[in-house]
């Protein structure tokens, strides 16, 4: 088991911000709240990830305060006071000396003092990621208001070696809950019982959830991206496709792969899953720091265009739109789709991308996505996942 990230790293990610703001200036970023789901009810509570990526927090309610002024960085942090009837119901709330030790920040107070706090501060400029509401920026007369998500999303882009230990431990588990899949699938099964045997693994295993909704999508239905049903009985002689991936100290994994539910791919099924295998391959190369995503996504669909058309698969009346319709890749790390949406960002060292070419057949009942976290470094792309099975020899052989 890896150990939570340190005070010190969000200390340093604070001062990293602190740089890229202007002097006379006020950013809150907010943890966000829960919300009810019935009367004594609520829904799972998910922390604003900018909250957690600078305070190591996971708490609601909390509010997180960096004022620049006259050329210093002053941090304050905002939390719940302890109210013992509620904790009685929903467990302990957070301490001040807790908060301290895990955050690194000095100047912790209750939420019923941000009021007073935010009123000398009006004059300033003020800095979010639009997770104060509306009516509490009107209250504390917050003007000159601009968005903090070009900053964050700079800095989150890139990870650092804390951070990527953590994914690649994210992955790791990954990979232990898709070798249970390769064990245990077989037709008749459900969808919903090869994922409950993913989401099994890993959770026994140290994670402390999945990084979002499992995917298991076989037959027909492949050619959906983000199929959520899960309900469907796997048939013999279909494959089926699972986008999924662990979550692990709020770091994520996401990973996909196609699967035969007999065990054996059929010629059709073989050729089109080499086809997407062979262009991920190739278009995992053009994963140089100084490449622009655009660049990439046109190779993804000339090579894409190019082995689809050898499988002999291929309407001539259609073209790559209908067989590929989405994106190459995506950065991930405290999100699935971390925080970066940009498609034509230039790849740096320190980021995590994924690669996950498809090919999707609804005439033909079938569709092959093959997905893989890539890490671009100074001296050419490193595949986090390369260990987890993709080769058609070796998934057969672990289906036996």
């Amino acid at each position: 088991m890896l150990k939570e990230l340190s005070k010190e790293f969000y200390q340093n990610k604070r001062q990293q911000l602190y740089d890229l703001l202007p002097d006379q200036s006020v950013t809150v970023i907010c943890a966000g709240s829960e919300v009810s789901k019935s009367l004594d009810e609520n829904y799972p509570f998910y922390v604003n990830n900018n909250y957690l990526y600078l305070t190591g927090l996971t708490e609601p309610d909390g509010i997180l305060a960096l004022v620049k002024k006259n050329g210093q960085n002053t941090t304050s942090l905002f939390i719940r006071k302890p109210d013992p009837f509620k904790e009685k119901w929903f467990g302990r709330y957070i301490t001040i000396e807790a908060a301290h030790e895990k955050s690194g920040i000095d100047d912790i107070r209750y939420l019923e003092d941000f009021e007073s706090f935010c009123s000398s501060l009006k004059e300033l400029s003020y800095y979010e990621d639009d997770t104060l509401p509306d009516h509490q920026k009107r209250k504390f007369g917050f003007e000159h208001q601009h968005s903090l998500l070009p900053l964050l999303s700079e800095m989150r882009l890139v990870k650092s070696n804390e951070e990527l230990a953590l994914m690649r431990h994210a992955i790791h588990l990954t990979h232990l809950g898709i070798n249970q899949i390769l064990a245990n699938l077989k037709p008749g099964d459900y969808e919903y019982q090869a994922q409950d045997i993913f989401e099994y693994t890993i959770l026994n295993h140290g994670a402390e959830e999945t990084a979002f909704d499992t995917i298991a999508v076989s037959g027909e239905d492949a050619p959906i991206l983000h199929y959520m049903t899960n309900r469907k009985k796997m048939a013999d002689a279909t494959m089926v496709l699972f986008d999924l991936g662990a979550r692990y100290h709020g770091y994520c994994a996401d990973i996909s792969r196609t699967f035969p539910v007999n065990g054996h791919y059929t010629k059709d099924q073989r050729a089109l899953y080499e086809a997407v295998l062979k262009a991920q391959h190739e278009i995992i190369s053009y994963y140089q720091a100084g490449t622009n995503m655009k660049d990439v996504q046109e190779k993804s669909r000339e090579l894409l265009n190019q082995y689809g058309l050898a499988t002999g698969l291929f309407d001539p009346r259609k073209t790559i739109d209908d067989y590929y319709y989405h994106g190459i890749g995506h950065s991930l790390g405290l999100d699935t789709h971390d925080l970066c949406e940009d498609r034509n960002v230039t790849l740096k060292p320190g980021m995590v991308i994924t690669c996950e070419p498809g090919l999707y057949m609804a005439d033909r009942g079938m569709g092959v996505r093959i997905e893989d976290d890539i890490l671009i470094t100074e001296n050419g792309p490193v595949v986090l996942s390369e260990e987890i099975p993709k080769s058609v020899d070796v998934i057969e052989s672990m289906m036996q």
